[in-house]
């Protein structure tokens, strides 16, 4: 597989910025370095104000030349940035083939003559992606994209790699033909994918260009859109994301005919209740409640429902309420979640029956309080929030920091309730989890990545 090569980055073309001043780099140009006389009148030139930040020439005869300056430097500033976005996109997916090339990095195999596994693979790419995220401050599925798109482009896509690692066209632009054209039928498809798309990518903005992918992909592989459709169906899922003001979202993917159908039952009863007298909420608002109303509805007994029930943690002077996992909410829902709550406990003592937090090595699984206390610590916690599902009660593994197998007890101080895939990678590559004393997680990872490093 050929990676581009940026070694000769420094050689950009850079004509649009060389236009907006032309004299002044003819002067450079014509001027020899060691001249004197040259260097004085080049230093002779008048200075730039600080208020004209990187404009490469103030010295114009009209509004509109100075415009088509401002335009130059804007564009070929441009150009700059999509060089550095494909720098990176390579690099991060050269950095996934090389975890797969040598996974030993991230996982003990163990013997050095024994070729990996196809697990302890695919634990090295989970573990890099990790690591990655951490470097570079970005969410593990996004450095997935980047390594995504990087290898499409190297297998499947060279023309609009070509223009991308040239800098004529944006990391926008790359994301929506990688996403467009999964599941082509074959190679001859891509390549006429490759080859169309290459041609109209320059004219064309990114949410303009993304709508024509998805066309041309729909009509290159139509005759699979039955298998693509099937294997999506296998993808289905419901999202919840935490919004502003104690609100949040609610995502279902699904098939488009069963949520076309949910959507005109949502609007048929939205307008017959619009019509009722005194009903003041409008369409959006009344198909937003009933479809809350109807998820809610009593399709479990008590006991299902009470066994899932967040978190809601309200302090003495009930003056704030906090939903666990997601922020903030206001005095009229922390009052509704009192009303509705099977049981509620104060946090801090409980005076009848007195939780037990710590055990010896002879039991492995936490008790119900000790996963009680874990969540309400860890999900008041800030710093461990992104190592933690949203909604931690129903959704994290405990796991133990110092292993069972070797020696770690099963107490709050040595249990933490991390995500389920970091729970599994923790344990089996590499990489180090561990609570912190005063809060948060410390990280560590094979390529020196530390979040908290001694002080020196």
């Amino acid at each position: 597989m050929a990676w581009p090569s940026f070694e000769g980055m420094n050689d950009v073309d850079l004509a649009p910025v060389l236009e907006g001043d032309a004299a002044f780099w003819e002067e450079l140009a014509d001027a020899s370095l060691f001249d004197e006389s040259a260097e004085l009148a080049f230093l002779d030139r008048p200075a730039r104000s600080s208020t004209e930040g990187f404009v490469s020439s103030v010295r114009t005869d009209s509004g509109e030349a100075l415009m088509r300056s401002l335009f130059e430097d804007a564009i070929s500033s441009q150009t700059l940035v999509n060089l550095e976005a494909a720098r990176q996109l390579f690099a991060v997916g050269r950095a996934f083939e090389y975890a797969r090339e040598e996974p030993r990095i991230y996982v003990p195999v163990g013997a050095v003559e024994r070729d990996p596994r196809a697990e302890e693979v695919d634990f090295a790419v989970r573990a890099v992606a990790f690591d990655l995220a951490q470097w570079l401050h970005l969410s593990e599925n996004t450095v997935r994209s980047m390594a995504w798109q990087a290898e499409v482009l190297n297998r499947s896509l060279p023309r609009l790699k070509d223009l991308f690692v040239s800098g004529r066209i944006s990391p926008q632009h790359v994301r929506a033909a990688v996403e467009a054209c999964t599941g082509l039928p074959d190679a001859a498809a891509y390549d006429t994918y490759d080859e169309r798309m290459a041609g109209i990518v320059e004219k064309l903005n990114p949410g303009v260009f993304a709508r024509r992918c998805r066309l041309l992909r729909e009509r290159l592989c139509a005759g699979t859109l039955q298998e693509r459709h099937e294997y999506a169906h296998t993808r289905r899922r419901v999202v919840v994301e935490a919004a502003a003001d104690a609100m949040g979202w609610l995502n279902l993917h699904a098939s488009v005919m069963d949520l076309a159908q949910i959507e005109v039952a949502l609007t048929a009863e939205a307008r017959r209740l619009r019509t009722l007298p005194g009903e003041t909420r409008t369409l959006d608002q009344l198909r937003a409640d009933l479809a809350v109303q109807w998820l809610k509805g009593d399709t479990t007994g008590e006991e299902g429902r009470a066994g899932v029930r967040p978190f809601v943690l309200i302090d003495d002077a009930g003056r704030f309420a906090e939903l666990l996992g997601y922020g903030p909410i206001p005095p009229k829902q922390a009052a509704a979640a009192l009303r509705d709550a099977p049981s509620f406990r104060k946090v801090l003592a409980d005076p009848i029956r007195p939780a037990v937090l710590n055990l010896d090595t002879t039991r492995y699984r936490p008790t119900p309080d000790q996963k009680t206390w874990l969540t309400l610590k860890f999900g008041l916690d800030e710093d461990a929030t992104p190592f933690l599902p949203v909604g931690i009660v129903t959704g994290a593994e405990v796991d133990h920091v110092i292993e069972r197998q070797h020696g770690g007890p099963t107490n709050v101080g040595n249990l933490a309730p991390f995500k389920p895939k970091l729970h599994r990678m923790k344990t089996v590559t590499r990489i180090r989890l561990d609570p912190k004393p005063d809060g948060g997680i410390r990280v560590r990872t094979p390529t020196g990545y530390d979040s908290d490093p001694p002080p020196f």
